[in-house]
Formats: structure tokens, sequence, C-alpha cells
């Protein structure tokens, strides 16, 4: 775990404090780790919210999936069942 001494003033001083204030987030520590996140994300440093939830069903869907093409299971019509 890395550590870093911040200094900051004005409108991000008020917005840290109106944050903690509000019970948004627990420390000031979160709140930078959060907007640290937030800027990776907005650079494709690290993947979105979106590309993680399309991860997850994919990988819920594809033996489904291989198990249709094997022939092995096949899909049922909603108005039949």
């Amino acid at each position: 775990m890395k550590s870093t001494m911040l200094q900051y003033e004005g409108s991000v001083e008020e917005a840290v404090e109106r944050l903690l204030q509000l019970g948004v987030f627990k420390s000031k520590a979160d709140i930078f780790r959060v907007g640290a996140m937030e800027l990776a994300a907005k650079y494709g440093m690290v993947k979105s919210k979106e590309e993680i939830i399309e991860e997850l069903l994919y990988k819920d869907a594809a033996p489904a999936l291989r198990k249709l093409r094997a022939g092995k299971t096949k899909l049922h019509n909603i108005k039949e069942i």
C-alpha cells in the first residue's frame, strides 16, 4: 500500500468537506481513491462498469450457448411455456 500527502484548498476542500458531511464517503482517503478510479476509467486504464457487467453476463451465458450449439439443449418459445 502506498501513502501520499495531499494539500488542497478552495472548491476542492469545500467539495471534500460536503461529501463527508453528507455521509457520501466515510473518509477523505475514500474520496480521493474513488476520484482516482473514476479518472482511470475515463481514460481507459481500467475496465468500466459496463465492461465488467458484459464480461460477467458472457461468462454466465457461455456454457448455455455451448450446450445449445452442441444440440444438448434447446430453446423454448415463451408463448409455449
